[in-house]
């Protein structure tokens, strides 16, 4: 984009990755980045100010995530179409959570482009009518990087108990979700034992039979059996490596003191505390829920960049991107709750291996899988999309 001078207006609520992909977006040579502070579904009179600033500032693109910042009832995105200002969307989450859940219907558009940090959603985005691409995320070097600390930690995991969450979601449909414990009792067993399977498709196939209650849709059903199964996994997951591993330490809300002991249990805020606790953990694991069927997780990248090791769930798409298996292996995953045991026991008792595998996914990193290769691909779709 040398020798090119575009304004870029990014919808900002300080959420996710949107620090990271704003830092990388400013690095974008002859790319002006106005950052605007919004709600994520804004009211009229604030979509109205919106579109003021998009023109004081002569904006040729609109960036958002996950499409916070539009409002519901398609001020914005009308005037996108009218003045023919691109729209970049990168859903980092489900995208169609919003839709499922909360009835907010955002519109297509000739001049928006979205991309999907799960590979699993592009077909369904597509089939939508959206001009849809398989973007994944990514890291912040600035942010973590291998670093010396006091502190020494056998094998840690970090992230939610999705507790509140799921909280939310099931008072949505108490009696559906009773209904259906028998199943996802079964459907985990299955999970436990292989996470390859379809579970989404499982769940869609098995709710298409029942009776579902008055006003509740087939995908929100399976959206919110999904979200529970997720929770139960994760729940399960990690309760059973606080039992089999005394140094294992979680780290996350006080949800997941329902399972654990107080002293298992750290807290940790993102930037420098995740860093060092990701500096200094011997076997970082990273526990998916099962709604990302094929993307990553934000622990992958940024414990990697840390010159950490790391054990995640095995998906296509983390071997399309890594190298999992054999001599130059750079990642290391788990297909079921056993062989996650069994390679946290390997791994804590084989440092130099444990140490090369660690080198050689931060190498992997650095070269193909920062914020700014994340941005590099996107201006390269929408170059080839012209």
């Amino acid at each position: 984009m040398t020798g090119v001078f575009i304004n870029l207006v990014f919808l900002n609520q300080n959420f996710l990755v949107q620090k990271e992909v704003i830092s990388s977006l400013r690095r974008v040579p002859g790319l002006c980045v106005i950052v605007l502070d919004i709600t994520p579904a804004p009211a009229q009179e604030q979509a109205a100010y919106a579109t003021k600033i998009f023109k004081e500032h002569s904006c040729s693109i609109l960036f958002t995530i996950n499409e916070w910042g539009l409002d519901c009832d398609g001020l914005i995105a009308d005037f996108l179409g009218r003045e023919k200002i691109l729209h970049i969307n990168w859903c980092v989450d489900d995208p169609f959570f919003e839709e499922i859940i909360h009835t907010r219907k955002f519109r297509k558009s000739d001049f928006r482009v979205d991309f999907v940090s799960d590979r699993d959603y592009l077909e369904k985005m597509k089939m939508r009518g959206y001009n849809a691409h398989y973007l994944p995320l990514g890291t912040d070097p600035s942010i973590f990087y291998p670093v010396q600390t006091s502190l020494s930690i056998d094998s840690s995991f970090v992230g939610s108990s999705y507790l509140a969450q799921v909280d939310e979601f099931a008072s949505m449909a108490e009696s559906f979700l009773a209904e259906m414990v028998p199943f996802l009792a079964t459907l985990l067993s299955e999970y436990r034992q292989n996470n390859d399977i379809d579970i989404d498709k499982m769940l869609t196939e098995k709710i298409s039979e029942m009776h579902l209650p008055d006003g509740l849709h087939p995908d929100k059903a399976v959206f919110i059996s999904k979200h529970l199964a997720g929770y139960l996994y994760r729940k399960e997951t990690v309760s059973s490596l606080v039992s089999q591993f005394p140094g294992f330490r979680i780290y996350g809300d006080n949800g997941w003191l329902r399972e654990v002991p107080p002293e298992r249990l750290g807290k940790v805020v993102y930037g420098d505390g995740l860093r060092e606790i990701y500096n200094s953990t011997k076997v970082n694991i990273d526990i998916n829920r099962v709604v990302i069927r094929n993307g990553f997780t934000q622990r992958v990248f940024d414990a990697l960049a840390c010159g950490a090791f790391l054990i995640t769930s095995a998906k296509p798409v983390v071997a399309d991107h890594f190298e999992t298996d054999g001599s130059q292996r750079e990642i290391v995953t788990f297909k079921n709750a056993d062989e996650l045991a069994d390679l946290v026991r390997y791994y804590l008792t084989h440092e130099n291996e444990r140490m090369e595998i660690a080198r050689r996914g931060y190498r992997k990193v650095l070269t193909l899988h920062t914020y700014d290769h994340r941005i590099a691909e996107i201006f390269d779709t929408l170059t080839a999309l012209c």
